[in-house]
């Protein structure tokens, strides 16, 4: 271990013993949304109780797997550098972590306390198709298995980046950072995807000026899934397009956050989230767009819209816009929840479809939204998450 990391994994473990996982002052209904008790079982890892990787089948071939904690780098295309966190000085080491607080919370700290591996990606030219990256937990103890990944998209560079997470087993924790240069435009697809276990997931994408993200998020399952992204566009006329779609089935519990933040003048952000809550799941959409003093003739938008499939299911859209300027282009949030109307349930129950069947159009139809919404890059993705979704909740075609 280095030892610039290991300073920070000390101070991290002090840090742990001292904050909460939720701030006081946090509204009593927020607190509620995620069951922070859940990670509480989740043990620290130890280098003898984590087993040995092994080849797991992913959806593709990723770029950068990481199994149970243990990272494998293959395939890296030309104009990209990438190295373990593990094997990375002290001189860049100071990249990592930048835009993470870790006296924010104790999740962050312990994540950083327990950090197992990870990996430093500098993306210097055009990439002809998406940069993977595959992360697995299938480990039958509840322990926190938590790694890190710090993503640099340089000047002028057009990209596509792709994070897949599985979690079938332990306690999976993931922090991502991305930092966009100048002019830069980046595709960016997050599948978070869990069995009954708890997963914690933390991202942040810096904004630099001129440049653009293009992203899509499905986040599915988890006994306890709590998944934030946080996309801060402080370059003069960033701009985001954010389309994300979130799942509960069975006993699942999401707790999804988007966070759309305007610093740098004359950007634009767009975040639209879809939610299906069926049979006995839990699903939270949280969602601010925030312009800033400093960010002046900005826009922002953010939307959620939630489907109740069934009684015992429950979902709901909080989304909020909060502007410290009087001089903005647009400030606009919206709210809805829908359920299948009983009318036409039974409008197609008289013509021999089942209200299972109606069921599964509808997520068809929200589905295939979110499906054919995906850049042209993801196409191999798109096929790989279309039959994921179908093999968990039962969509029929």
């Amino acid at each position: 271990m280095v030892k610039w990391l290991d300073e920070l994994k000390l101070r991290a473990r002090e840090i742990a013993q001292k904050i909460p996982y939720q701030q006081i002052k946090d509204s009593p209904s927020v607190k509620y949304y995620t069951d922070w008790s859940a990670f509480e079982k989740c043990s620290d890892p130890t280098m003898e109780a984590l087993p040995t990787p092994l080849i797991t089948n992913m959806p593709y071939e990723p770029n950068i797997v990481s199994v149970n904690g243990g990272i494998g780098i293959t395939k890296i295309p030309r104009g990209t550098h990438v190295m373990s966190i593990n094997e990375i000085g002290e001189e860049l080491g100071k990249l990592l972590f930048r835009s993470i607080d870790i006296s924010e919370s104790r999740a962050i700290a312990r994540h950083v306390a327990n950090l197992v591996n990870g990996a430093y990606v500098e993306i210097n030219e055009d990439l002809n198709e998406p940069f993977r990256i595959g992360i697995i937990a299938s480990i039958e103890k509840p322990m926190l298995l938590p790694t890190h990944y710090t993503v640099l998209v340089n000047d002028g560079v057009t990209a596509s980046l792709g994070l897949f997470t599985i979690g079938s087993g332990g306690c999976p924790s993931t922090t991502v950072e991305v930092y966009l240069g100048r002019g830069s435009k980046l595709n960016v697809l997050f599948t978070d995807v869990h069995e009954q276990v708890p997963a914690y997931a933390l991202i942040k994408v810096i904004a630099g000026e001129e440049s653009s993200i293009n992203a899509r998020s499905l986040i599915m399952g988890g006994s306890m899934n709590h998944h934030r992204e946080d996309y801060l566009l402080q370059g003069r006329k960033s701009n985001l397009n954010h389309l994300g779609l979130e799942i509960g089935y069975g006993a699942s519990r999401i707790d999804y956050q988007i966070n759309a933040v305007h610093t740098g003048e004359y950007g634009t952000s767009y975040s639209r989230v879809l939610g299906i809550a069926r049979d006995k799941s839990f699903i939270i959409h949280r969602a601010l767009g925030r312009i800033m003093n400093s960010a002046r003739w900005s826009d922002t938008s953010v939307e959620g819209k939630v489907f109740v499939m069934n009684e015992g299911a429950y979902a709901a859209s909080v989304p909020i816009i909060m502007v410290d300027t009087g001089d903005v282009n647009g400030a606009r949030h919206s709210a809805a929840d829908a359920s299948p109307d009983e009318d036409q349930v039974n409008y197609l129950r008289l013509r021999g479809i089942s209200k299972d069947e109606v069921t599964d159009l509808i997520i068809h139809e929200v589905v295939s939204q979110f499906i054919e919404s995906l850049p042209r890059e993801y196409a191999v993705d798109a096929e790989a998450i279309r039959s994921l979704i179908m093999s968990k909740i039962v969509i029929k075609d």
